[in-house]
């Protein structure tokens, strides 16, 4: 009987001294919505079917020193019972941790998201430099991610590439709208939306009257991105639906016409890959994305949704209308792309590089230190 659970302000760990376990540390959780998030829960959940590991999740009102501080105190409890063969660090964020396991041995794998890398905070990237070294294997989310962890120095033999999968789940039925535009995440600079609501969806919608941008997310550029469409003239165009559960996000991949990803280049912030685009791919949504960074990767080299050059508005525009123009064409690419993604981007086979990297690292552990 598996006994994975969260460890966190509020719940205890129930720990066996029986045997050692792999131990996930973890300040990204749903129901909160995002990348990160996600990765962190499937791995999580679908590990926990096949093995018995723990848990150790930051409570939703818990700040993140209070969150250290408790993960520190369990992670030397248990280790000084035996109790942990590994641990993994959801982001480099909880770097500091790892010093725990290192004094007793225990060897510490960290996923890599980009952000995590290149953020301008010097307090942040003084915390990194100190923190986020000496591990034994640093997964990467994509090989974005991993040429920013290589030119941040960290050592290329333990840098591993493993990128997120997707849940397939039956094709919709749900007929879609014909001019409806969707954009899925935060309201953060490097997304793009104020660049496309300045100089793309006003030359869209001049001769298109029900033509609309559906935004799912919130975030600190709202009001930017709100008086950016003020100026250009696109206020009654935006649909703003705030932060969405699942199933409505899933629902809007369902019906909008297009899905937009426009980043932008950003210094101090990257996309390490673009979950969203694979959920849009399988919900059988048309992307067009900016060719930058993660979403290259994502979108697979352009076989899984369509890549632009990040604020070439001509192309934006032409490429739009082209699609908006031809839904039959359009939607026979998005086939292409759902099917992509149902050969080659299952969370199952993400899981399972994870747990093989894992085995791995434990293995080699216990063949340094045994006697």
């Amino acid at each position: 009987m598996n006994d994975a659970r969260p460890i966190g302000a509020s719940v205890r760990a129930e720990l066996r001294s029986t045997s050692a376990r792999w131990w996930f540390i973890t300040r990204k959780r749903l129901p909160a919505i995002g990348g990160m998030e996600r990765l962190s829960h499937e791995l999580t959940s679908r590990l926990a079917r096949r093995r018995d590991i723990a848990i150790v999740a930051i409570a939703q009102d818990q700040s993140l020193a209070a969150f250290l501080v408790q993960a520190a105190a369990e992670l030397v409890r248990a280790c000084r019972q035996g109790q942990v063969a590994l641990v993994h660090l959801g982001d480099p964020v909880l770097a500091p941790l790892a010093l725990v396991a290192r004094r007793f041995a225990v060897p510490v794998v960290v996923t890599i998201h980009g952000l995590d890398i290149v953020h301008a905070s010097p307090i942040y990237r003084a915390w990194r430099r100190t923190f986020l070294r000496h591990f034994d294997a640093y997964v990467c989310i994509s090989e974005a991610a991993r040429d920013v962890a290589l030119r941040a120095g960290l050592p290329r033999a333990r840098l591993h590439v493993i990128e997120p999968g997707v849940e397939m789940r039956p094709a919709s039925s749900v007929v879609r709208e014909r001019e409806c535009l969707l954009y899925v995440g935060r309201l953060v600079r490097r997304k793009g939306v104020a660049w496309f609501v300045r100089d793309v969806l006003p030359e869209l919608a001049r001769d298109r009257p029900s033509l609309r941008l559906v935004v799912v997310g919130e975030g600190p550029q709202r009001d930017a991105i709100e008086a950016v469409a003020q100026r250009a003239g696109v206020t009654a165009r935006i649909d703003w639906r705030g932060g969405c559960d699942e199933a409505e996000k899933t629902a809007w991949l369902e019906r909008a016409s297009l899905c937009v990803m426009p980043n932008v280049a950003v210094p101090g912030d990257m996309e390490g890959f673009g979950l969203v685009a694979l959920e849009a791919a399988v919900a059988g949504c048309p992307v067009v994305a900016s060719n930058l960074e993660g979403l290259r990767e994502a979108l697979a080299d352009g076989r899984a949704g369509t890549l632009l050059p990040p604020q070439d508005a001509a192309a934006w525009i032409r490429e739009i209308r082209g699609q908006l123009d031809d839904p039959v064409k359009s939607q026979r690419r998005a086939a292409d792309a759902r099917e992509f993604m149902r050969q080659h981007r299952s969370w199952d086979a993400s899981v399972a590089s994870y747990e093989q990297l894992l085995q791995r690292v434990t293995a080699q552990r216990a063949e340094a230190i045994a006697p």
